[in-house]
């Protein structure tokens, strides 16, 4: 790993152990770029309309239950 950057900017990965090659960085690189997209694209959809109160879900209804259909 490269030193300390020239111009003060702090390394946005570090490596703590070992000694990975540019095909192991660009890996990791690769796959917390992928996370970080997933995440801005949930973050980016709007949330669902909450359905009106007055409405029941559809769902289950047991045998015998009384509906207005």
């Amino acid at each position: 790993m490269a030193g300390p950057e020239p111009d003060g900017a702090s390394p946005l990965l570090r490596v703590v152990a070992g000694a990975p090659d540019a095909a192991e960085l660009a890996a990791v690189t690769v796959a917390i770029l992928a996370l970080l997209r997933g995440r801005a694209e949930s973050a980016a959809r709007p949330a669902p309309a909450r359905p009106a109160g007055w409405r029941r879900p559809a769902g289950y209804r047991p045998p015998g239950a009384w509906s207005s259909r």
